[in-house]
This record gives structure tokens, C-alpha cells and sequence, in this order.
């Protein structure tokens, strides 16, 4: 594998000039599995939390599979994702949640929707690794081949990260397929997801340039 890495930074330089530093590349990548948090979801590593087997996918998550596959039960939502949910409920939703509680169900729709943007924005570490996020923003403007360029950098990202993602922007996928009822196209999908997925893990405001970006 990381030779395999190594192979996918020369060509990323060599073909569409991304250059990607091998050092931190390799070391994250290649990290050991984080010790399982307990009893605890949010600003905790993502590779600490509790799992669930996705067929198709992997391990994933077990808050992400449980938001995603509620959410999908209420893909129909005006608004889903745009519309804030109460702050109030948000803090006790998490308090029940860090305490073990099972209490999605009961929860309202756009409550779960600010959950799971939350759970992203609140990692210690964006799910989209910092030293990558530059390269992400170049190979979007080679044309034709930032498609390419995309799924390159992907194979430089812990494997389990990946299965994440997949697992994730396709349930995106499915709420954007209803956009017709929701309202929320794949535009305004990333409009929204994109501050809380590429979030600096510094408390500064997004600059107007980096937002565009």
C-alpha cells in the first residue's frame, strides 16, 4: 500500500502538477486504529467511534448509519438539511446520545439533519484530511480530468475514511433524488455540507475566498 501511495503521488505531480506532501500523506493514511471512545459521539476521532458493518461499504460509523439510514425514512422534508433545527432540543438530543440513549427515533427531522452536520463540523480532524484539501481544490479545475485527479487523491485517504465517504455521499445522493418534494439539489447539498466536511480544526470564521473555494 504505500508503495502504491507513493506510485499515486509521483503521477498526481508528474500529470496534473498537485503536489501533495508524502511525509504527512503516508503518516495518516497508514495510522493505527484509534482506541474506541465510550459512551461518548461528538469531538471524538472519527476512527475512535463505535462501528456498524454496512454491506457494500464496511465499517462505518455506527452515528452516521443510524442518522443516514432516520433521515432516509424522512428524505421527503422541505428543507431538509437548510432548515435549522432547535438549539435547545440539538443540546439535549446530544446529551442523551453521549449517555448511550437511543433517541433518534423520537426526534424530529431537521433536529437529526443539525445532529449529523454537528457530528462533522465537531470532529477534532475534518473528515477530509487537511493535507489533501488543497489538491481537492485544484483537481476540480483541470476540466475533464479532475474526475481522475479526485480518485487519486481518494486512494491517499484512510481506507476506512473511504468507505465513510462512499457510504455518505450516497445517502446525499438519495436525498438530492428527491429534491422534487425536499428541495435540496446537489447544489445546495454542497453549499451546506461543504463548511461542516472541510472545516479548519481551528475556531477562526471561513474567509470569503476560502468559502467560494
Amino acid at each position: 500500500r504505500r508503495l502504491v501511495r507513493l506510485a499515486v503521488l509521483e503521477e498526481l505531480q508528474a500529470s496534473y502538477g498537485i503536489k501533495v506532501k508524502s511525509g504527512s500523506c503516508l503518516a495518516a493514511a497508514e495510522q493505527p486504529g484509534a482506541k474506541v471512545a465510550e459512551g461518548k459521539t461528538f469531538g471524538v476521532s472519527f476512527h475512535a467511534l463505535p462501528q456498524s458493518l454496512v454491506p457494500e461499504y464496511g465499517y462505518i460509523p455506527s452515528f452516521l448509519v443510524d442518522t443516514c439510514e432516520y433521515l432516509e425514512e424522512h428524505v421527503h422534508t422541505e428543507g431538509l438539511f437548510r432548515k435549522s433545527g432547535s438549539l435547545v432540543r440539538l443540546k439535549a438530543l446530544k446529551s442523551k446520545l453521549d449517555q448511550g440513549e437511543n433517541c433518534l427515533s423520537a426526534a424530529l427531522p431537521c433536529d437529526v439533519a443539525g445532529l449529523l452536520k454537528q457530528f462533522f463540523r465537531e470532529l477534532p480532524e475534518p473528515i477530509l484530511p487537511p493535507h489533501l484539501q488543497e489538491g481537492f481544490y485544484k483537481a476540480q479545475q483541470l476540466g475533464n480530468e479532475k474526475k481522475t485527479a479526485t480518485v487519486l487523491l481518494s486512494c491517499l485517504m484512510a481506507h476506512r475514511t473511504i468507505e465513510a465517504l462512499r457510504y455518505f455521499f450516497n445517502f446525499l445522493r438519495t436525498v438530492s433524488l428527491r429534491s422534487n418534494e425536499n428541495r435540496m439539489d446537489s447544489s445546495n447539498l454542497a453549499v451546506i455540507f461543504a463548511p461542516n466536511l472541510l472545516h479548519s480544526n481551528e475556531n477562526e470564521k471561513m474567509s470569503a475566498t476560502t468559502e467560494k473555494r
